[in-house]
């Protein structure tokens, strides 16, 4: 943790999200718990690429694994592409950290497109944001939804999300397609980028969604976003690689520490994939849900103006999309029921944390 603090990571304390129609809550973070961290990738990366090579991982930066070696139906080792041209490296087991796009998973044929889902991204990171403070920003509406995700107080990661067939306007332009969609979609958003500047060319990230219909092989086994992306909606990434690396690590310890190390490895790869999938099964259908309240504006409209008039009930939506709260809260009765009564009575207040200042706008 001393590592992540010397980044210097802005606090996030909860999340400001807009409907289709400008209704605006509020909903934060338990304040008893450690708030939110906004880094940028390249330094987070960074630390934990040099937190792995404290540990003793042996690191070969500027190679790329390109297939597997199998004998036997068993993966026995990667191939990799290096400096010195390609090169094989055996183990006992190999771990496909490799993201969306794995080449683990794909070899092992456990890689598939998400069939109903099929958006992509476009994000970048503007110097000089005004109205940045300690809230994440959801913006739904403009076909899709825009996230502004504060990194200092000037800083910020602001990314769009659309389907597919929306993208063909970029042409091979994204600079040109990413501040025209802001200015077009998301004007008020715009507005606060108009004296900013771009860091760095924007990035076209997708199709975002992928499925693995396994999370496991004899002898490999998928972490992170290579064992399957749903929307960065909530924005659980990097929370959920860290977590199911945890259980990954703990099943790979047991394995090897063991006196049949093979036949132990075969255990703990059916115990690693059902504790896995245990560990997200309620946020990934609470991810669902949302899904389907962004895909449909009167459905966000619905939701967000009965959450500006329960300040308690957001924070606990919130805090399950940010991870602080438990997921599967989402679908007890009295949470559901409580939602449903929030359209008739207004027991918490407005204000700040509810209003509705304008259409489609922050």
């Amino acid at each position: 943790m001393a590592s992540i603090e010397a980044l210097r990571p802005h606090a996030l304390r909860g999340m400001r999200l807009t409907s289709p129609d400008g209704t605006v809550f509020v909903g934060r973070y338990p304040p008893q718990k450690r708030p939110g961290l906004g880094i940028r990738r390249l330094a987070l990366d960074a630390a934990l690429l040099d937190r792995a090579r404290a540990l003793g991982a042996e690191v070969r930066e500027g190679t790329r694994v390109t297939d597997l070696l199998r004998r036997d139906g068993v993966v026995k080792g990667v191939v990799a592409e290096g400096p010195a041209g390609p090169r094989t490296f055996g183990a006992r087991l190999v771990v496909g950290a490799d993201g969306r796009q794995s080449v683990v998973a794909s070899r092992l044929g456990l890689r598939r497109p998400h069939l109903g889902l099929r958006r992509f991204a476009v994000r970048g990171y503007w110097e000089g944001m005004e109205g940045l403070d300690e809230l994440g920003e959801m913006h739904v509406g403009g076909g899709g939804y825009c996230g502004v995700a504060p990194l200092s107080p000037t800083l910020a990661n602001v990314a769009f999300v659309l389907d597919g067939p929306e993208m063909g306007a970029a042409g091979g332009d994204v600079e040109r397609f990413f501040r025209e969609g802001l200015r077009a979609r998301w004007p008020r958003v715009w507005e606060r980028l108009e004296g900013a500047s771009l860091v760095e060319t924007p990035r076209v990230i997708g199709p975002l969604a992928v499925e693995a219909r396994s999370l496991t092989a004899p002898g490999a086994l998928l972490v992170g976003d290579a064992a399957g992306f749903y929307d960065p909606f909530t924005g659980e990434g990097i929370t959920l690689a860290l977590r199911t690396s945890r259980i990954a690590a703990g099943v790979i310890g047991d394995s090897l520490a063991a006196r049949d190390a093979a036949s132990a490895l075969s255990e703990q790869l059916v115990a690693y994939e059902r504790s896995r999938r245990a560990a997200t099964r309620d946020k990934f259908r609470f991810n669902r849900l949302l899904q389907t309240a962004v895909r449909w504006p009167s459905a966000s409209n619905l939701l967000a103006r009965r959450l500006a008039r329960r300040p308690d009930l957001a924070d606990r939506l919130v805090g399950i999309a940010g991870d602080f709260v438990p997921a599967q809260t989402a679908f007890g009765p009295r949470f559901l029921w409580d939602l449903f009564r929030a359209g008739a009575r207004s027991p918490g207040g407005s204000g700040e944390r509810g209003e509705r200042p304008f259409a489609g706008v922050k």
